[in-house]
């Protein structure tokens, strides 16, 4: 059984992450995902955008968000199929795609409290890169005065009313429980607060009409955490459209690019990463292909940002732009060229080196070659010393040899000559024994005499000393006997004190 885990906090959904958590199951229940990440070199591309701000003051500055939002845009113009909505009834297999002509944004937005809201930007395919900045700032400015949760329950009631027309019931009724009891029930604006706040004008605060669905979702991750390394895998499609975008952050990255000899080679460069998600039930691979292809054309040629500002080309010399940029990929190819000509300096320098390489293998080996003649030589030397050596050892084993039998003659001659002494010691040692002997026999002799003599007074010894026990055994009896007297006497004296204890008692 898994130990309980202990809570540190505990949070009831608001009605932003209701609506998000409904959304999201929705769309992974019912679309199946298919996505694509679209990695373009954007190295040129921003050079042109600090160029659009050149001028700007923080209050028309554009973004990089709101340009990706406008590329996306454009992108989106050659390639009508990824706006658009779908109607699909698997019970009978039968759909509907609906191509739409109006390109309307949905786009998370981080809001001040640090919740999240998704926004609809309207009408973007008609929308200058200035009137998309002044759009995104006049959201920005009602949202200070919006009441989020009063909004987001307006827009889920409104879906909810829907669901209804359509004949869900059980959907409705379920969503109303949840909305409206117990502990996870949304709060809203009531009484004064709530008239007072539909008071504000709706051109001063946001609607309904801000946040409903849109005809295509763009999610910018990358302003998000600008140093992320990475890119987005999947994101969800919102139903009923069919495609969702995420915009990464830029990155220098390794590209492989082809030079002026038609070879590849690697270099860095900035890359922008954007994670493109369509619904397969909608889209093939292929019908996505128009707009990666437009998206290659503004980045191959980005002087072409220039032109969707207010007025035009009025203000901008474009074939200076163009100009500048084929000085740059001029100066960037020559840049190629030095660097190809240090390579080939490089591979000379290696080529004398692995000549001199081989040449210092070469002494190398016929150092070794010396080195083992030299060597054979000491060799050869070695074995005649070794030779010499063998032949001055076995003189000297032969001198040896001739020495130990001439001292082996010498020690049987004297162990001869000790053997004859040891003879005659032996002689006369046996004729001392003979002598001991006889010596030995003599004091035998005395000493039995001896013997007996004392025997006969141990035992006149031993006849006294029965003699003596009998008088200690008579003498023990009787003084057992005055034992018994006394030990009669004691309890008779007993016996007298226990009768004078108890006479005095009484």
């Amino acid at each position: 059984m898994a130990k309980e885990q202990k809570i540190s906090k505990t949070e009831h959904f608001g009605i932003q992450r209701k609506i998000v958590a409904n959304m999201t199951t929705e769309s992974w229940q019912n679309i199946p995902h298919v996505t694509y990440t679209y990695e373009p070199d954007v190295t040129e591309f921003m050079i042109e955008y600090r160029r659009l701000n050149a001028d700007a003051t923080p209050e028309t500055k554009i973004t990089v968000n709101t340009l990706m939002l406008k590329v996306i845009v454009e992108g989106l113009k050659a390639c009508p199929a990824m706006n658009a909505w779908i109607e699909f009834d698997r019970k009978y297999v039968r759909g509907v795609i609906n191509t739409l002509e109006e390109i309307n944004i949905s786009l998370p937005m981080v809001l001040p409290n640090g919740e999240m809201m998704t926004i609809n930007l309207h009408n973007f395919e008609n929308k200058n890169l200035d009137e998309m900045v002044e759009y995104i700032k006049d959201v920005n400015r009602r949202i200070e005065k919006t009441d989020l949760n009063e909004v987001m329950f307006d827009v889920s009631m409104d879906n909810t009313l829907t669901g209804l027309k359509q004949g869900k019931i059980k959907q409705t009724l379920q969503r109303v429980i949840g909305s409206k009891t117990g502990k996870h029930k949304v709060k809203t604006l009531s009484g004064k607060a709530k008239s007072e706040y539909y008071k504000i004008p709706e051109t001063d605060r946001l609607t309904k009409h801000d946040i409903e669905q849109g005809s295509i979702t763009i999610s910018n991750i990358g302003s998000v955490y600008r140093n992320q390394r990475g890119a987005a895998s999947l994101i969800e499609i919102i139903p009923p459209q069919v495609c969702a975008i995420a915009v990464g952050a830029i990155q220098d990255k390794p590209v492989v690019i082809v030079n002026e000899n038609d070879e590849k080679e690697i270099a860095i460069r900035q890359v922008l990463p954007l994670t493109i998600v369509f619904d397969h039930r909608a889209l093939d691979f292929g019908d996505i292909v128009p707009f990666i292809k437009c998206l290659d054309g503004i980045f191959a040629e980005p002087e072409v940002i220039h032109t969707w500002k207010q007025g035009g080309t009025d203000d901008v010399d474009m074939e200076q732009i163009k100009q500048e940029r084929e000085e740059r990929e001029e100066k960037y190819e020559n840049a190629k060229k030095r660097e190809k000509e240090k390579r080939e300096a490089e591979r000379a320098a290696e080529k004398a080196k692995r000549e001199a390489e081989k040449a210092e293998l070469k002494a190398k080996k016929e150092a070794e070659k010396a080195e083992a003649k030299a060597k054979k030589e000491a060799e050869d030397a070695k074995k005649e010393a070794e030779k010499a050596e063998a032949k001055a050892k076995k003189e000297a084993e032969e001198a040896k040899r001739k020495a130990e039998k001439e001292a082996e003659e010498a020690k049987k001659k004297a162990e001869k000559e000790a053997e004859d002494a040891r003879k005659k010691a032996e002689k006369e040692a046996e004729e001392a024994r003979k002598k001991e002997e006889e010596a030995k026999k003599k004091a035998e002799k005395e000493a039995e005499e001896a013997k007996k003599k004392a025997e006969r007074e141990a035992k006149k010894l031993k006849e006294r000393e029965e003699k003596a026990q009998k008088e200690i055994e008579k003498a023990q009896k009787e003084a057992d006997k005055a034992q018994e007297k006394f030990e009669k006497a004691k309890a008779e004296a007993e016996k007298a004190r226990q009768e004078a204890e108890k006479i005095s008692q009484e």
